[in-house]
């Protein structure tokens, strides 16, 4: 199954701001897909360059979120198959032949595919020994959508019906986690958003939680994840697990002492109000 053009019936759409350092990477190996679409946020680098080098269709939405930033550049996509990709994850070789070989046997049982996903630390990738993250980046374009209220850790949701997802050989390379800096202001970025996300959906701090989420997150992370088979990068992205989830918590803690502190400041001032009509009132009648 190709397009008229001999190209893979496939639309590429990404979310981007500022991910010129990654994009050439990218786009490169993309050049047999219909359609590449990008939906950028306000991109000061050369970014959008980049992009229309590679002849993608680009377009401006101010952030609405990931998840409704996402379904966004879904809808403005037109070929049957829809790959989603962040600015800084490149697709490899043998990845690449599975999904040309899966989209052009069409199997109408086949709605999606999932792929591993790996990050590079410090120019080094984690071993592919560890555990991986594998996620749905691969669907059909009509059976798949982004939910709004999803601000942070969005996720495809399939319409799977009577359709099946397989999984794919071959890796999505992640780079955007480079460095030490720059995983730490992406922990207290996103684990703000994460925070919003939960108190938004009832989910409010636990007391249990905020003692416990740090040890039990690095032991997932560096045992069961096997990210120790990384060696000390894996011990550092480990604690960086374990400091994102417990910032969550101690983010939603904070929010709602200050709301506490808030009303009860509130009260306080009504009841000051009420105290000075009555002495003002008094005070008339005498």
């Amino acid at each position: 199954m190709s397009d008229g053009n001999g190209k893979l019936p496939i639309s590429v759409f990404l979310i981007t701001k500022d991910c010129g350092r990654w994009l050439e990477q990218v786009l490169e190996p993309l050049a047999d897909f219909a359609e590449i679409v990008v939906l950028d946020s306000g991109s000061r680098d050369d970014t959008l360059a980049i992009a229309e080098r590679h002849g993608a269709t680009i377009h401006h939405q101010d952030f609405l979120g990931f998840g409704a930033q996402k379904q966004a550049a879904l809808e403005l996509c037109s070929q049957p198959w829809a790959l989603n990709l962040d600015g800084d994850e490149v697709v490899d070789g043998t990845l690449h032949k599975a999904i040309a070989r899966l989209v052009r046997e069409d199997d109408p049982t086949v709605i999606g595919a999932r792929v591993r996903i790996r990050d590079w630390f410090v120019g080094v990738p984690a071993s592919k020994a560890a555990r991986p993250i594998r996620r749905v980046r691969l669907f059909r374009r009509d059976r798949g959508r982004f939910l709004a209220r999803e601000t942070v850790h969005e996720s495809v949701q399939l319409d799977t019906g009577e359709g099946r997802v397989v999984d794919l050989p071959g890796w999505i390379e992640h780079f955007g986690v480079e460095s030490v800096a720059l995983r730490v202001e992406k922990i207290n970025r996103y684990s703000s958003y994460r925070a919003e996300q939960d108190l938004a959906r009832g989910k409010g701090p636990s007391a249990l939680k905020l003692f416990t989420v740090f040890p039990l997150r690095f032991l997932k992370s560096y045992l069961l994840r096997r990210a120790c088979l990384s060696g000390r990068r894996g011990l550092i992205q480990s604690v960086a697990n374990a400091y994102y989830a417990f910032l969550i918590e101690a983010k939603k803690f904070e929010s709602r002492e200050i709301h506490r502190q808030n009303v009860g400041e509130g009260k306080m001032r009504a009841e000051g109000a009420d105290d000075q009509r009555r002495h003002d009132a008094n005070k008339g009648e005498q």
